[in-house]
């Protein structure tokens, strides 16, 4: 039975929905199961939201109203609580609880561990306009250039990239893939008269269905999927387009550019449906497209993967690590060999993968050995 006491700083964390925060989600909840004491530190990015709450017996404290305002106002409340809470060590992750929960363990003589999910360094100025991407690639060489004691990456692709970029040292490095539900993410787990509901409910009986979810961030190439769409439905007008985005920045402006097609019968758009119901829609498809530009896990592509639904998606960072099944890999910022893709899709001309598989229990089995491992060093 373990007695570490862990503080978590986060910059997002449950209820708010990305992918990120459902990872830690899932591992601060599996730890306490196992008899951790956890205690989380995030933003208060909603005001309907308590400051304080006991979730699941993991303690949640939310202060700063923006991810600007928690990383640089709340520096003293978090010594505070290392103290009054008698904390081990410090758990965090890129970007916005880094360079923070690096401060507070230097002044409050806590380790700190750096959970590093992704490394964009030049894709920034892809992802942003300069001198913006100035700003972001100057923040996150700040991050790396402060001595945490350990990192955890969630592939070889984000491995690689800190110490090839970073030169941070092996030693302190574990690879720890993030787990993968395969029992809740399995066509087993779904009828199949669920799914003819469902494709009947929204008008999708004897449409061939391209499905894409997630959110609408630049690293995603969407805009290479829209540009694509007219092609696709000009050699293919059976094929219904089904878009659901978290919300996010560019989730209006992208929604309003699918729009602008004017291919109304070929489009359905959504934002964001609960995890059951994603599940659902995910099966009710014909074809997923992911065509990414960079993935530091690729929840999405595991996920249809655990389902074994047909994908679309690009041969980059870490999505050879954890797609099987069938997949057809594009190549990255091309609209055309997405809409070649898809036909290849239909007609069953895709390569088969061997099945991967990534249990919660090895994740957390995984950061436990760190965790004792860590301490140690």
């Amino acid at each position: 039975m373990s007695n570490k006491n862990i503080l978590f700083i986060l910059d997002y964390y449950t209820p708010h929905r990305w992918w990120a925060e459902t990872v830690f989600e899932n591992i601060t909840k599996k730890l306490s199961q196992r008899w951790y004491t956890i205690t989380v530190l995030t933003s208060h990015f909603l005001p309907s939201l308590p400051k304080y709450e006991k979730m699941d017996d993991i303690n949640i404290y939310r202060i700063g109203s923006s991810r600007l305002f928690f990383i640089f106002a709340a520096i003293f409340l978090w010594i505070k609580l290392c103290r009054d809470k008698n904390i081990d060590f410090i758990h965090t992750s890129t970007y916005g609880g880094a360079i923070p929960a690096w401060i507070v363990g230097l002044l409050s003589r806590k380790k700190v561990l750096l959970t590093v999910h992704e490394v964009f360094w030049s894709l920034w100025s892809v992802y942003k306009k300069w001198p913006k991407s100035l700003l972001y690639k100057l923040f996150e060489c700040l991050i790396f250039f402060l001595p945490y004691k350990a990192y955890h990456v969630v592939s070889t692709y984000t491995l690689n990239s800190i110490r090839l970029l970073y030169g941070i040292p092996d030693t302190k490095i574990r690879l720890i893939y993030n787990g993968v539900d395969d029992h809740f993410w399995s066509t087993q787990s779904l009828s199949q008269n669920i799914i003819k509901q469902w494709r009947k409910k929204y008008s999708r009986w004897n449409r061939f269905v391209l499905l894409y979810y997630g959110h609408s961030g630049r690293s995603k190439w969407l805009d290479y999927l829209i540009d694509a769409l007219p092609s696709i439905f000009k050699h293919h007008p059976n094929i219904l387009f089904v878009c659901n985005l978290i919300h996010a920045k560019r989730d209006k402006e992208t929604k309003a550019y699918i729009r602008s097609l004017w291919y109304n019968k070929n489009i359905q758009l959504f934002s964001w449906f609960s995890l059951e119901s994603l599940r659902i829609l995910v099966a009710a498809s014909d074809c997923i497209v992911a065509p990414s530009l960079s993935e530091w896990f690729g929840s999405v592509h595991a996920e249809v993967s655990a389902l074994w639904k047909p994908l679309i998606t690009t041969r980059v960072a870490s999505i050879p690590e954890v797609v099987h099944g069938s997949v057809r890999f594009v190549e990255p910022q091309s609209s055309q060999a997405i809409v070649s893709a898809v036909g290849d899709v239909i007609h069953k001309e895709t390569s088969y993968i061997e099945k991967k598989s990534f249990p919660w229990n090895n994740t957390i089995d995984g950061i436990e050995e760190l965790y004792d491992d860590f301490m140690k060093w």
